[in-house]
């Protein structure tokens, strides 16, 4: 489990980059899918982590809050799969 811990708190760090604004869409979800491969999880986790992001992508293509879902509620739901992810 100690690496699924070093490997969510960089995806932690890479989802708190992109809220403050350092961090375009494209390079969060290129981050997460490259970190994921290295996570011992259930897959009902990786196919609940890739429909967030294929989420955050379709909000960032039609100009974030036009979409159905906003890119804000995407990232609340980001988090709260870390914490999850992180007691599994």
């Amino acid at each position: 489990m100690g690496a699924n811990q070093s490997t969510l708190a960089a995806m932690r760090q890479t989802l708190d980059s992109h809220i403050a604004g350092q961090l375009p869409v494209s390079e969060l979800v290129a981050q997460w899918r490259a970190s994921a491969t290295s996570l011992t999880l259930p897959p009902v986790f990786g196919q609940a982590m890739e429909e967030l992001l294929r989420r955050m992508e379709m909000a960032a293509a039609f100009a974030q809050d036009s979409c159905s879902f906003s890119s804000t509620a995407v990232t609340d739901q980001l988090g709260k799969w870390l914490e999850k992810a992180g007691t599994v």
